[in-house]
């Protein structure tokens, strides 16, 4: 057993090392960006919005030249007595001048932005254009060379502090954002509706019990490796058997269940966020597939060191059972071989 025990052992290093890679993925600016769970692409976000804020400003215009004359026509020679309703006007007129310098400055952006709205946009609301959600932490970013370039790659600006999932919320990430950006507005303006903004508001507690998962699933496998270990340098024994087979298969189940989590509860959630009208205001949310690849190969490895060791509790067994009748046998009186003898555990 002892040679044989260097295969789960090795096979329980790489699935323990895939498994961490998956939980620190992301965890620092630049380190395997690409397997994220989650991808937000902002780039196009708001753009209706200004369209429509920017459509406004020549109607209001139009509407502010018609009324400027129509008073000046009314008062006729009576523009230096009084005006009752003055300082109404006067509100009224600021008002109107606050809402058309917005419509002008949206129709400014949308003029600069011309057809490089996805590269240009994000910019000009004050976020980034990309946000991606890792097991422990949220980046963000820009796309380089731009956002519509052919092979176009994340450059990470900054990411969220491990474990913090609170600062997982992406609708008050991105609110905040956009309260301190040009036009000093809100998720609403850009029409997300309440039911999708609490859908985004959900991801967080989501991804806190992934990670719980996946930090049990590394655990167990970081002691099914110590337990391979073992019966190398250590006699065999059936207990030794048992541990291992144990171990082995609460990693391998932890790390299903994450894999699953992951399979199934993200496609849902962003099935869920596109359903609720993401894309007609230019969210644009994805699956990341690089970590599917690596989450389901640390399992099939782990599910192999299970069966590796399930093989071996089976062949103690039956060597177990062999001993008993063998010893019945002589009890008996009756003359058998001895016992075969070789490397098998034995309870």
């Amino acid at each position: 057993m002892k040679l044989l025990a260097a295969i789960p052992a090795l096979l329980s290093a790489i699935s323990f090392a895939l498994t961490m890679l998956a939980l620190f993925a992301g965890h620092k600016k630049g380190f395997m960006e690409d397997y994220h769970i989650m991808a937000f692409n902002t780039s196009t976000l708001g753009h209706n919005f200004l369209s429509n804020l920017a459509g406004s400003s020549s109607s209001s215009s139009t509407t502010s030249s018609a009324a400027a004359a129509t008073t000046t026509a009314s008062r006729g020679g009576l523009g230096d007595l009084p005006d009752p309703l003055s300082a109404l006007s006067s509100l009224k007129a600021t008002a109107t001048a606050a809402l058309g310098s917005l419509e002008s400055s949206a129709a400014s952006i949308l003029g600069d932005v011309g057809d490089d709205v996805a590269d240009k946009l994000a910019d000009e609301l004050g976020i980034d254009q990309f946000y991606t959600l890792h097991i422990m932490d949220l980046c963000q970013g820009d796309y380089e060379p731009n956002a519509t370039a052919i092979g176009a790659w994340m450059n990470v600006t900054n990411c969220t502090r491990d474990m913090d999932f609170s600062a997982m919320d992406l609708s008050t990430l991105l609110d905040h954002e956009l309260s301190i950006g040009p036009f000093n507005i809100s998720l609403s303006d850009l029409g997300f509706t309440d039911k999708l903004t609490s859908k985004l508001q959900d991801l967080p507690t989501i991804f806190e019990a992934l990670a719980a998962i996946y930090i049990v699933s590394a655990v167990f496998a970081a002691l099914t490796l110590l337990a391979s270990l073992a019966s190398i340098f250590l006699l065999p024994s059936g207990k030794l058997v048992l541990a291992d087979l144990v171990l082995a298969l609460f990693a391998a189940l932890f790390i299903l269940v994450g894999s699953l989590m992951y399979t199934i509860g993200a496609k849902a959630a962003v099935s869920k966020i596109q359903g609720l009208g993401a894309g007609d205001i230019g969210l644009e949310v994805e699956v990341g597939t690089k970590f599917q690849a690596l989450t389901w190969a640390s399992f099939a490895l782990m599910a192999l060191v299970a069966a590796y060791w399930i093989w071996e509790f089976v062949g103690a067994l039956r060597a177990r059972r062999r001993e008993r009748k063998v010893r019945r046998s002589k009890a008996d009186g009756y003359e058998m071989g001895s016992p075969r003898r070789g490397w098998r555990a034995r309870f």
